[in-house]
Order: C-alpha cells, then sequence, then structure tokens
C-alpha cells in the first residue's frame, strides 16, 4: 500500500511539473455535464529577453529608499502584478514585505514606538518603490494557451540588498 501511495506522489509531481513547463491543465464540462481533464500547450509569460534581462532591469531601476539606506534596511517585497493579453503589466499590487536585516545600533537608538513606525515606512517605502518600477516596466511576452495569449497572474519577490548597491 505504502509503494503504491509513493508511486502515485511521484506520478503526481511529475505530471505537475510538466504541466508548468509546457502544458495548461484545465477542468471542461461537456454538454452532458461531464467534467473531464484538457491539456492544452502553452507558453508562460516571459519578461523580455527572460529572467536575466528582468533581474538586470530590477538592478538597474530601483532606487533604494533614503530611510532604509539611513537605517541599513534590508529587505523582500512580493509584488503581485497581471500580465495581459498586450504584455502590459497592470493591477500591481504589493502583498507582504518582510525586513531581514538592519543596523541595530541605529535603530535601537529610537523609542519602541518610533520603532514601530520606522518597520511601516520600510515596507511601504519598499512597496512604493516595487510599484514604481513595475509601473515604468516594458511589456512582456503573455502567457499563450494553445496560441492564444492570456491574462496571467505573475508574483515577483523584489529584494532589497546593500550588498546589491556595493556598500
Amino acid at each position: 500500500m505504502e509503494k503504491t501511495m509513493l508511486t502515485l506522489v511521484f506520478a503526481f509531481m511529475s505530471l505537475t511539473v510538466m504541466s508548468q513547463v509546457t502544458d495548461s491543465v484545465s477542468v471542461v464540462k461537456d454538454t452532458l455535464g461531464r467534467y473531464y481533464f484538457s491539456w492544452e500547450p502553452c507558453s508562460m509569460a516571459e519578461f523580455p529577453g527572460g529572467q536575466k534581462a528582468l533581474n538586470d532591469y530590477l538592478y538597474n531601476n530601483i532606487i533604494y529608499p533614503e530611510l532604509a539606506l539611513h537605517y541599513e534596511v534590508e529587505g523582500v517585497v512580493k509584488m503581485r502584478f497581471v500580465v495581459d493579453v498586450d504584455g502590459s503589466v497592470k493591477n500591481i499590487t504589493a502583498e507582504d514585505c518582510r525586513i531581514n536585516n538592519f543596523n541595530t545600533t541605529k535603530f535601537c537608538q529610537e523609542t519602541k514606538a518610533r520603532q514601530q513606525e520606522l518597520k511601516k515606512q520600510f515596507a511601504l517605502l519598499f512597496a512604493k518603490e516595487g510599484t514604481r518600477v513595475l509601473r515604468k516596466m516594458p511589456k512582456w511576452k503573455p502567457q499563450t494557451i494553445s496560441g492564444k495569449a492570456v491574462e496571467t497572474n505573475y508574483t515577483l519577490p523584489i529584494r532589497f540588498g546593500l550588498a546589491d548597491l556595493g556598500t
């Protein structure tokens, strides 16, 4: 029984990986009300030039917020957006911001209330900068399913790191 379950888990994982690369799985309802899976060839949405070009774009366009520089704050903001059928980026939101590191000497000189206020400000500053950079992005190559362009939800973590600045 365990061997069968393990085999099923590996088979499912293999299908999942294959579907992410080359196919899109959708549930289709036929005229008789029956449901079945449909495999359709697809390509994922892509920044022009691929992942390296996206990394270069972010590196060359992100402006580190001054307040974050002062406190030597590093973090990651998770940005969500939609790549439209024409490749434009829309519906940009910041889902989550995590502060990973900061100068404890400078930060601990502040009152507890000010520290809480600063944490919120850092998250807001990173989210605003992520939004600014995404708004000025060039058009992407949209996702296609069976040769037809479709809207795609995309999540992009943007890392704010002082090492990236050469400091």
